[in-house]
């Protein structure tokens, strides 16, 4: 067996090590957190309306709670194309939930429109990102042995195991960013345009990603890239036009997610110092801190590794922007600032830096703490 191992590559050992505890913490969770109720990993509450797909006594519910952005994307996968009204009825906000049409539609595919298949393929495509990330990432660190079991870090990022447990897109939307680096590093030119365009169906705000991307193939002088970024927003753009044709109801969340830079983040810092020692408080405080001292190595490193790490930088430096103007509607819980600002842990594990700096390392495996954690002690 030990001779058999030694004769894999670094990159087969990864994605098995990745497969080994994707399968355990699903069973974990199916089993034990959810109690055998695929729908537990949805995070389905009791005040909204549940989809008309779903049968109340065989949906795990949690009672006065108003769910969280799995049971969304659970009610437009099983009615992508919105033929039952009632449909409508179990979204918060439609015209912004439709907006990331392609994790439930791709569920709805795979599934073959068969609604019984449907939450089991969602955690399907959530558990395979997860598998995924860590290979590509393998193959982005190929050309450099000193990162090539640094993919494995994936595994510790807080908010790889919140998005796993709680449905949303989110996993697949990192997935498609990373396959656009790759593609990008290694002049893909429409690879690259591939997988942003569908990026950015997934999360709209995965934009900044692909101002990032053309600015960088502006600076870098890739002719050929810019061209397939700018075909790239075709389907987006043709999906958003489309949306409005259809006059869905609900607001566009940007104004309650966002206002004036940086009073989001001052009055995050208030509301730790003020909430006491605590676990619950202690625990905001260690992934917020730790959210912070992530950002601010990725932004360190490519600083001083520019020639490397120049979409990076850029990604990180749009990212930034968004993230100093985030309300405290994104800031204050950690299960929403882990997973909308969860690509922060990616940009720092992408980042290209041939000295050995245990920093990097020492603040992704800092983070598994946060990802114990939050297993063992999320209900």
């Amino acid at each position: 067996m030990q001779r058999f191992a030694s004769k894999l590559s670094p990159q087969i050992i990864n994605l098995l090590i990745a497969i080994l505890v994707v399968m355990a913490i699903t069973l974990y969770l199916y089993l034990i957190k959810f109690h055998g109720q695929i729908t537990g990993f949805f995070r389905i509450g009791s005040i909204l309306p549940l989809s008309p797909y779903l049968d109340p006594n065989r949906t795990l519910i949690y009672r006065g709670e108003i769910g969280y952005d799995g049971q969304q994307f659970l009610s437009l996968a099983f009615d992508p194309f919105l033929h039952n009204p009632a449909t409508l009825d179990s979204l918060d906000h439609p015209i912004y939930r439709y907006r990331r049409i392609f994790y439930p539609l791709l569920s709805y595919v795979l599934s073959f429109g068969y609604r019984p298949l449907i939450p089991y393929m969602m955690v399907a495509i959530n558990g395979l990102s997860i598998i995924a990330i860590v290979g590509i990432t393998s193959l982005y660190f190929n050309p450099n042995p000193v990162n090539r079991w640094q993919p494995l870090l994936t595994l510790c990022i807080p908010g790889v195991w919140m998005v796993f447990s709680l449905g949303t897109a989110d996993l697949l939307s990192s997935l498609l960013l990373i396959i656009a680096f790759y593609c990008y590093r290694f002049d893909k030119p429409l690879g690259t345009a591939i997988a942003i365009a569908l990026a950015c169906l997934t999360r709209e705000t995965l934009l900044l990603i692909w101002l990032a991307l053309l600015i960088t193939s502006i600076l870098q002088k890739k002719k050929a890239q810019i061209k397939y970024l700018f075909a790239a927003l075709i389907l987006p753009i043709f999906w958003t036009v489309y949306i409005s044709f259809l006059n869905l109801p609900g607001a566009v969340r940007v104004k309650a997610n966002f206002g004036y830079p940086f009073v989001g983040i001052y009055q995050k810092f208030v509301s730790l110092i003020t909430g006491g020692l605590n676990g619950r408080n202690l625990f905001e405080a260690y992934l917020f801190i730790l959210l912070l001292a992530i950002l601010t190595t990725v932004l360190i490193i490519a600083y001083y590794r520019q020639k490397d790490n120049k979409l990076i930088e850029l990604s990180t430096l749009l990212y930034s922007t968004m993230f100093a103007m985030s309300s405290m509607t994104i800031l204050g819980y950690y299960l929403d600032y882990s997973r909308v600002f969860m690509d922060f842990y990616f940009f720092l594990l992408l980042i290209i830096n041939p000295s050995k700096l245990p920093l990097k390392t020492g603040l992704l495996l800092g983070s598994g703490l946060g990802s114990l954690a939050f297993l063992a002690l999320h209900s």
